[in-house]
């Protein structure tokens, strides 16, 4: 009696020495960030360019490690209570838009999608995400491009009071058009997308230092501390102050 295409396909799978060897084809693939985690949140397996994202040399720098140890606290606590949804759930959770620091301390704008790993019994042992920046193809794109020109802006003069109207016409659009172009790329308007850069940059300031909580207010473009304990706690859930205890 010949085989099914599903107990051929079982066949395969049960005959391979180490399941890990395909995640190799994964270093083919250009701005793909493939990782693998277990059940603790400690990483298992990575592809080059996950590796080069978080600047080391070798993938064992990583094994055994968790977001925790990666990332400051706040960050790092995000990120792991995101990886705990998908494996209690058991539900893979597509399409997820982060700001994410690079190895350069650029900000760039990912696409981020996980799904649960299971062992041979059926329970969740882990998860397996991949992500790709969203922002790859307009960092290439012309220096004309107006997107370009308006998230190179952004990054340029967020401490300033910048204003979507002002980014629209530096960039040749009108309000409509930017937001409708910025919503198509990056899944969020550019008055969002200027929030997070601002909010990410506060937050980075407020992890390294001690200067005044007024004194960073200004200098990532907020009107005062008010503004920036409003727009902090919407986006982190919390004020800078207990942004600043907690990671610490």
């Amino acid at each position: 009696m010949s085989k099914t295409g599903e107990a051929i396909r079982q066949c395969f799978f049960d005959s391979i020495d180490d399941a890990a060897q395909l995640l190799r084809l994964f270093d083919f693939l250009p701005n793909t960030y493939l990782y693998v985690k277990d059940i603790d949140g400690r990483f298992v397996a990575m592809n080059d360019e996950q590796m080069q994202l978080k600047d080391v040399k070798h993938q064992r720098e990583l094994w055994g490690k968790t977001d925790l140890d990666l990332h400051s606290l706040h960050w790092g606590r995000l990120y792991q209570q995101e990886d705990r949804k998908v494996m209690e759930s058991g539900r893979e959770l597509p399409d997820q838009i982060w700001l994410v620091s690079t190895a350069d301390g650029s900000l760039g704008t990912f696409c981020s999608s996980k799904i649960p790993v299971r062992g041979r019994d059926g329970k969740v042992i882990g998860i397996a995400g991949v992500m790709y920046r969203i922002d790859q193809s307009q960092r290439a794109a012309s220096v004309d491009d107006p997107i370009k020109m308006a998230t190179d802006l952004i990054a340029a003069r967020y401490d300033e009071p910048l204003e979507i109207t002002d980014i629209a016409e530096q960039v040749g659009l009108s309000t409509s058009q930017l937001n409708r172009r910025f919503r198509a790329m990056f899944q969020m308007p550019p008055s969002e997308y200027l929030q997070r850069v601002r909010v990410h940059e506060a937050s980075r300031r407020l992890a390294d230092g001690d200067r005044a909580i007024s004194e960073i207010a200004l200098g990532c473009g907020f009107y005062d501390q008010a503004h920036l304990t409003r727009t902090f706690r919407r986006w982190m859930g919390m004020t800078p102050r207990e942004f600043r205890r907690l990671s610490m």
